[in-house]
């Protein structure tokens, strides 16, 4: 279901934006830590379908530009695995991984894993420090071993519940759901349903907003049961209440009421003038409404800040491009390169700088990025 199905983003922004307590600090860690845990004889699509979402969510839940998400796969050891005719080489190995926030287990060949004591040992390290440990397939006969599935709802592929019974007696396996949600620990069927539990699983830590814009990015069919619907907050939990006006006024923007989402910049950089962030939102909202020369004060003033001078500078480009403002436009590019930015292919297609596409000074700038 997209977020076109869903409440407007500006009947949830004036809904919330009375009730919204203050400016607080952002939390000192907002990128959680993805694990991707992979073996010889891995299901493809069972790791590369949640690799797919976390990494799509890491975007589009991104706060002040930190990815929501850190993604990489870890292995026993750090040698090529086999997938089908696919190898694989991991990031990591359990020895030199980062602390998993979220641990992905897909299903396979998951013996390699069961008759692994260096990674069973590991898992039993890791997982109770993990916020949640989302199984795909086979991978529920992991956590089973350890005795993590006792007493709880899980389920696993089709082709594998009775053999999950026999190994977890003490836990209800349930077929004929996608997945299945007992706080710490996620358990999906096979295949597929690994993209619809992590999906669940970023709607959960992020909201249902993000979880809507990853699922219509990969054009992937999600329908989300209602009795787990309705309790997905819609914007993103793990920000703060400035970080949660930051995402309104994005919403804003995603459906071209610009002068809305102007506003809630405003009222920002109003109650904090060193947000740099909010500066360049405001400039690129107002240059997308179309007041070019209001929005240039705004991105100049961004381009103060370290953190978003490369992009403010590439805006205040655009604006002087629409303008006709030829020589000020390509100065500003090359300002706007100095400063780190290597966006080439937005510099080769965005039409605010039709103008100056043709221009030699351009085209050198172009050969030399």
């Amino acid at each position: 279901m997209t977020r076109s199905t869903t409440l407007g983003a500006g009947a949830i922004a004036i809904a919330m934006a009375a009730t919204l307590p203050s400016p607080a600090k952002e939390p000192p860690k907002y990128t959680r830590n993805v694990a991707i845990v992979l073996y010889d004889g891995v299901e493809i699509l069972d790791f590369a379908g949640p690799l797919e979402v976390f990494g799509a969510a890491a975007r589009f839940g991104s706060a002040r530009q930190q990815p929501a998400f850190n993604t990489y796969t870890v292995a026993v050891t750090k040698d090529v695995l086999k997938s089908y005719r696919v190898q694989i080489v991991p990031e990591f190995s359990i020895d030199d991984a980062p602390v998993p926030d979220v641990i992905v287990i897909p299903g396979g060949n998951t013996d390699k894993l069961l008759e692994s004591a260096k990674f069973m040992t590991w898992l039993k390290a890791a997982q109770p420090k993990a916020e949640i440990t989302l199984t795909v397939c086979t991978g529920a006969f992991t956590v089973a071993k350890l005795g993590l599935l006792d007493g709880k709802q899980v389920t696993t592929f089709y082709g594998a519940i009775e053999g999950l019974r026999r190994e977890a007696p003490k836990a209800m396996v349930i077929d004929g759901r996608r997945f299945v949600d007992n706080g710490t620990i996620i358990t999906t069927a096979g295949v597929s349903a690994g993209i619809d539990g992590a999906l669940h699983t970023v709607a959960r830590l992020l909201g249902r907003s993000v979880a809507d814009q990853t699922a219509r990015y990969m054009e992937y069919h999600w329908t989300p049961e209602p009795y787990l619907a309705k309790d997905y907050v819609y914007l993103n939990p793990s920000l703060d209440a400035e970080g949660r006006r930051m995402q309104q006024g994005q919403l804003f923007e995603d459906e071209k009421s610009f002068a809305e989402a102007a506003g809630i910049y405003r009222a920002m950089t109003e109650r904090d003038p060193k947000d740099g962030f909010a500066w360049y939102r405001l400039g690129r909202s107002l240059q997308a409404a179309g007041q070019l020369e209001a929005s240039l004060p705004a991105s100049t003033r961004a381009a103060e800040f370290a953190d978003v001078r490369s992009d403010a500078l590439y805006n205040i480009a655009c604006v002087y491009a629409l303008q006709g403002k030829t020589n000020d436009a390509i100065g500003q590019i090359e300002k706007a390169v100095a400063a780190g930015f290597n966006a080439k292919w937005l510099l080769k297609g965005d039409p605010d700088l039709a103008s100056i596409r043709a221009d030699a000074r351009f085209q050198k700038i172009m050969a030399a990025m």
